[in-house]
């Protein structure tokens, strides 16, 4: 029988097995940590990519060279880690959408980037709170509340894509919890401060629609020019004046308050003069493309008309209501088919709110119903806003409730059924 060697029992000779196995482990570990890391980097170009070519030109009224999604937030989410994550967390809750032969993947993805957002964000909120408490510097401050804020907002528009979510409306909620804080009259960092509040007037004035139950705030910018070449501003403050006015008078008339009636021309004229105003303002443009200056023209009218009617709808008295909309209904009607016919994709997107009050109109019409349908679900897949199925749900039950030839106004009917309806955003 062969004897074991004092060197082969030696305990000097262990350590060197045990070290040559953590040295496999340990190079095991690095080459799979690196490759996760190179995935991940690869992944979140594809992610970034698509944010630019697909996301960002969905969330502009107009795309172009000033599209501020990609002049000021994409630079700013390079150096701020929870931006960074919201933003390509937005562009996986849009590539979800459209990407349905890789939904799953990137639902999950979503989700993944999502929270680890959400941890980020926590970490950063509580660090800004401590701040508070300590009165650091001005500029610290701001700076940190705006990464916040624009965080806040990415994660608001990534639920929006999100089938049958209606998580925006929480962190749209932390976007004016973050704005309540954050001081106006800092001069540092002012466009970008400008856009997080043009966002939130965008998102408070479609996203009010369907809101009765909870007080609205009007935030007046801090520059009355727009960060991008947004055509639609005016009809966007327009239209969020007329939502708080009637929640404002629905409010008195409940309380006992004896009303005046409203003078619905110093809203037309409101109106007529901001949609001249602009019509101007693109005719005074210098363009090589009059296709796009066609249908811009087209997608403004019909919000125009789609102003006029919903201040009709909120303001007005039946009788005045009963006779001054038709027309008017008729005229949006007949701009809706112009601008779903023009082929330009850069401004189609915007069709929602328009579809939307033509379908508040559409009770006892079948036809135009069916139309508005398939609109609503075509725009749907080509901007994969999928919160607008939510409305066009909204629109389905207001037929369906008042098929029988019931007049009722659809403000009242989604007033009085809050509690039951899924609460939606027009956009």
């Amino acid at each position: 029988m062969k004897k074991h060697t004092d060197d082969e029992n030696s305990p000097r000779c262990q350590p060197q097995i045990a070290t040559e196995s953590s040295l496999a482990v340990l190079h095991t570990k690095q080459n799979v940590e690196l490759v996760d890391r190179h995935v991940r980097q690869a992944a979140h170009a594809v992610l970034f990519q698509h944010f630019n070519h697909e996301v960002a030109s969905k969330l502009a009224w107009l795309d172009g060279p000033k599209n501020p999604w990609r002049t000021l937030v994409l630079p700013l989410a390079q150096r701020s880690s929870c931006l960074r994550l919201s933003t390509l967390g937005l562009a996986a809750a849009h590539m979800s959408v459209v990407s349905p032969q890789d939904k799953a993947a990137l639902v999950q993805i979503h989700r993944n980037l999502r929270d680890a957002t959400l941890c980020h964000l926590n970490r950063q909120t509580e660090s800004e709170l401590k701040r508070g408490v300590a009165r650091c510097d001005k500029i610290t401050e701001a700076s940190v509340l705006i990464e916040i804020i624009l965080t806040m907002i990415s994660l608001c528009y990534a639920e929006m894509f999100i089938p049958n979510s209606t998580r925006w409306r929480l962190h749209l909620s932390g976007v004016r919890t973050g704005f309540d804080r954050y001081d106006l009259a800092n001069p540092h960092e002012k466009v970008i401060s400008q856009f997080f509040i043009e966002e939130l007037d965008y998102l408070e004035a479609f996203g009010s629609i369907s809101t009765f139950s909870s007080a609205l705030r009007r935030h007046r910018p801090i520059s009355q020019h727009a960060t991008s070449d947004d055509y639609f501003k005016e009809f966007t403050e327009a239209l969020y004046e007329i939502t708080v006015t009637e929640r404002t008078r629905d409010n008195a008339f409940r309380t006992g308050k004896i009303l005046a009636g409203t003078d619905m021309t110093v809203w037309q004229d409101k109106l007529t003069s901001s949609y001249d105003s602009v019509c101007a303002r693109i005719d005074s443009t210098p363009s090589q493309d009059v296709s796009l200056q066609i249908g811009l023209k087209s997608v403004l009218k019909a919000q125009y008309y789609a102003c006029l009617v919903y201040s009709y709808q909120a303001l007005a008295s039946e009788a005045e209501r009963s006779v001054a909309t038709p027309p008017l209904l008729d005229c949006l009607y007949n701009e809706i088919i112009f601008m779903t016919s023009w082929p330009t994709e850069s401004v189609s997107h915007n069709i929602s709110f328009p579809l939307f009050i033509l379908g508040t109109a559409s009770q006892l019409y079948t036809e135009k119903q069916v139309m508005i349908e398939r609109l609503f679900t075509e725009n749907i897949a080509a901007t994969g806003f999928s919160c607008n199925s939510a409305v066009l749900q909204f629109l389905r039950d207001f037929w369906n409730a008042t098929a029988a030839g019931s007049t009722q106004n659809w403000i009242q009917y989604a007033r009085d059924n809050e509690e039951r309806i899924s609460p939606f955003i027009v956009f």
